[in-house]
């Protein structure tokens, strides 16, 4: 993967400095300038089908000046010997995120699932689902849970890619293959034979064994396609619960996940990759 730019948007809480480690190394990693993006959320109007009322005291001026200022502090301490600028901007948090992405060449997103400080509401599940929804460009997201994931390191040791062996499957897991060379990190392949297909302990033993092999001779031949030879483990239950328990196995520092389908209509790969950000217990790059 290719990391020019990255855009880090901070509320100022706990969650945006937990990550904030995390962003310093990859931009480390790919000498990589970071942009550190504020939104006020205006409030909201006070009768449906009006104009949003600004309060008469509310200085958009001042306030973004204080804003940036703080953003310069925060870069300053969390991301020191790294190229940073700030944006300050008002509107609804999502769509400035995504817009300003596309518009400045953004290659990566950082994003908290969850933010708790004085400016929570800019980046809540809702927010952040929208930004997976809308962004074409790769999102990095935290470990869902309220504290820090304590088995991810800034720079990752062991990285999980839950691919299904279908059309989507070789640009992310060339994505994975990447970031494991360009890390140093080992890399295993996770996959699910979904409750769609088969209902665990519903079925036969003999034709759970055979849908796992089935599966991984799938992925076998997509690792022989992209010159791979990691390990592979398939799991018969729901995608986010496998992904899961085999991050919490490996002791995974991250998960790579595709989300190509995203941008379908009611796509089962969106579903999954909401529900594998939820349920991760270390941070997910969907690409």
């Amino acid at each position: 993967m290719t990391i020019r730019r990255i855009l880090f948007p901070v509320d100022f809480s706990e969650r945006s400095r937990a990550i904030a480690p995390f962003v310093l190394s990859m931009a480390q990693r790919h000498k990589a300038a970071v942009v550190l993006m504020n939104v006020i959320q205006p409030p909201p109007p006070l009768y449906g089908g009006m104009d949003t009322v600004y309060p008469e005291s509310f200085d958009y001026t001042e306030n973004s000046n204080v804003l940036r200022q703080e953003l310069d502090k925060f870069g300053a301490t969390e991301l020191p010997k790294i190229e940073v600028s700030c944006v300050v901007d008002i509107g609804d948090p999502a769509s400035l995120i995504v817009d300003y992405a596309h518009a400045n060449g953004i290659d990566l997103i950082a994003i908290p699932t969850h933010g708790y400080g004085a400016f929570r509401r800019a980046l809540l599940g809702s927010v952040t689902a929208k930004i997976l929804h809308d962004a074409k460009v790769p999102v990095w997201t935290s470990a869902h849970a309220p504290e820090a994931s304590h088995r991810a390191h800034p720079q990752p040791r062991h990285i999980l890619v839950a691919i299904d062996p279908d059309k989507d499957a070789r640009q992310t897991l060339d994505a994975a293959l990447a970031i494991a060379r360009e890390s140093g990190a080992s890399l295993d392949i996770v996959s699910a034979v979904t409750e769609g297909v088969i209902a665990p302990g519903m079925a036969d033993r003999d034709l759970e064994d055979l849908l796992i092999a089935g599966t991984k001779e799938l992925l076998a031949k997509l690792q022989f396609e992209a010159g791979s030879n990691v390990g592979v483990i398939v799991k018969i239950g729901g995608p986010a619960n496998a992904v899961r328990d085999a991050a919490i196995a490996k002791r995974a520092d991250l998960v790579v996940a595709g989300r190509g389908s995203v941008h379908g209509i009611l796509g089962r790969l969106r579903a999954n990759s909401y529900a594998i950000i939820r349920e991760s217990p270390c941070p997910v790059l969907s690409v």
